[in-house]
């Protein structure tokens, strides 16, 4: 589980990326801290794509692509 758990704190590094990001709106941002602290708390994975969007894998097997303005949901 460590090993895993620093798997995981090496994808939250996109956290300042994603941060800069929501900054300007308040909604957006208090979404974003929250699916940031289900990525610290190891129940998720996320990463910036080469497309600007995020990819939000869960541990249960849900993935989401969070973009600009639409959160769509992939598996």
């Amino acid at each position: 589980m460590k090993a895993q758990r620093e798997a995981l704190c090496g994808m939250v590094s996109a956290s300042d990326i994603i941060a800069a990001r929501t900054h300007e709106d308040p909604a957006k941002a208090k979404v974003m801290t929250y699916f940031g602290q289900l990525v610290s708390d190891g129940f998720a994975e996320w990463e910036l794509l080469e497309s600007g969007d995020i990819e939000l894998r869960f541990q249960s097997g849900e993935i989401f692509h969070l973009a600009d303005t639409a959160l769509t949901r992939v598996a």
